[in-house]
């Protein structure tokens, strides 16, 4: 049995999603990054993610204008830098600097991998499919990069945060 409510208060038990940052080339200043929600796996063959972008949102800008980018899914103990990378803009300041986030040049050179992530899917893009108030990139990964040592994915429930774990490890 189901009862019917408003499409927000239905979503708002979405839980737990997949945190990322979406880092980009500038070819007119540093790269930049932002924190995404919205991605997900969407082909086996060839290897492709999709991720949701806000319009107006700089990175977004960038990866339309350079066909490139970098999906680094957000590693155990990332959480304080997930929050304060989505109160700045790339447009105004070198979000790297400020923030003080270390880097790693992807083995394509064009959108740099964030350290301390668990792993980080180097993508040219394919697609840009537009959906209400934001756009879907999706990217055909062309190299992919597991952090040694191995980091725990960080999800999201709601503002809380936890490492993704598995219950019991498979045998």
């Amino acid at each position: 049995m189901f009862k019917q409510v408003p499409a927000a208060e239905a979503l708002a038990g979405k839980y737990p999603e997949w945190l990322v940052f979406v880092t980009a080339a500038n070819p007119d200043g540093p790269p930049n990054f932002m924190p995404a929600g919205w991605c997900m796996v969407c082909s086996s063959e060839p290897p492709m993610l999709a991720v949701a972008l806000g319009h107006g949102r700089h990175t977004a800008a960038l990866v339309q204008r350079t066909g490139e980018f970098a999906i680094n899914f957000c590693g155990e103990g990332q959480h304080d830098l997930i929050t304060r990378s989505g109160t700045v803009s790339g447009r105004d300041v070198n979000k790297l600097e400020v923030l003080r986030v270390a880097t790693a040049p992807g083995k394509l050179g064009f959108a740099p991998l964030i350290s301390g992530c668990a792993r980080a899917f180097e993508c040219k893009l394919r697609h840009v499919y537009p959906s209400g108030d934001h756009n879907i990139f999706v990217g055909e990964v062309v190299a992919a990069h597991i952090a040694e040592p191995a980091v725990s994915n960080l999800v999201n429930f709601g503002g809380w945060y936890s490492a993704a774990t598995p219950a019991t490890p498979r045998s």
